[in-house]
């Protein structure tokens, strides 16, 4: 390696360190609200930390830090399987070092959180020698944006998946080819509960009623305001068939009044065109409950 550049990436890592120990005498506090890691890796002639931020203990467990200086496996083992190609991108180049990178890594505990990563290549004749950067622990922002999307996926009174989440797996059946069923469901006493009894009342049936879907599948949503769809992906119709039978008799068990129109579909029908065959279905089984009352 050509000697005038290892003298330059020392030079460049001692006036960054000392540019640090100035900051930190003169701006104690922020110093010490940062958790910022930052770091300096030499990738020639042999993998090693040239620096890393002693903040890496406060993230991932006391003793990692000063472990990755011995051997940088102490913190490249750390990462999710699933993120090693992240990883390997980065040390090769093959990759945008424009953009974050984001990764997991495993903390002294055995639980992963999340990072974000800014890289720069430090390189010499055209080859990725080193490589600096600085890397946020980004857990709690991911898990705040989760919770927001859950909820805005969610059906507060009956915690199935609203119409929000209805609409992506709509998408989803849409580009995808796989065979599923689909159940559309209508509480024929929402109406009446309400009129007479109050909004109280008519809620406590539709929690009843997520409460039920729920114990039923996980691809339950509700789409309206006594509207509900069933998603059941078995392959075949008579696993299908079984399961409406369940729904139906769940139902009956907890004496909830529904109409229920179910379809079994191959690949290729768009989802609107089930939900039509669905409604229709569902319509003539409630005329037909509204008959034999009459009767």
């Amino acid at each position: 390696m050509n000697i005038i550049f290892v003298l330059g990436l020392i030079i460049g890592s001692l006036v960054m360190l000392l540019s640090f120990r100035l900051f930190r005498q003169q701006q104690p506090d922020t110093i010490a609200l940062c958790k910022d890691i930052f770091y300096v890796f030499e990738v020639q002639p042999e993998y090693r930390f040239r620096y890393i931020s002693p903040s890496l203990d406060d993230h991932i467990g006391k003793g990692v830090a000063a472990a990755s200086y011995i051997d940088p496996d102490e913190c490249f083992a750390r990462i999710h399987p699933e993120d090693i190609e992240v990883l390997m991108s980065k040390i090769s180049g093959d990759c945008d070092y424009d953009q974050p990178f984001r990764q997991r890594w495993r903390t002294n505990d055995g639980t992963y959180i999340w990072f974000e990563e800014y890289a720069t290549p430090i390189r010499e004749n055209g080859q990725i020698v080193a490589i600096q950067g600085v890397i946020r622990n980004i857990d709690d922002q991911l898990k705040s944006q989760q919770a927001l999307l859950a909820q805005y996926r969610t059906d507060s009174l009956t915690r199935l998946g609203n119409r929000h989440a209805f609409n992506e797996v709509v998408r989803k059946l849409d580009q995808a080819e796989t065979t599923y069923g689909l159940i559309l469901l209508d509480l024929n006493e929402l109406k009446e509960l309400n009129d007479r009894f109050g909004h109280a009342v008519g809620d406590a049936l539709l929690e009843q009623t997520g409460l039920c879907i729920r114990r039923l599948t996980d691809h339950g949503y509700r789409i309206g305001g006594d509207e509900f769809v069933l998603i059941d992906y078995s392959p075949s119709l008579t696993s299908f068939e079984s399961f409406v039978e369940h729904v139906h008799s769940t139902f009956a068990t907890h004496e909830i009044g529904l109409a229920i129109g179910a379809v079994h579909t191959t690949t290729g029908r768009r989802i609107d065109d089930v939900l039509h065959e669905a409604d229709a279905r569902m319509y003539q089984e409630k005329m037909k409950k509204r008959l034999s009352r009459q009767y």
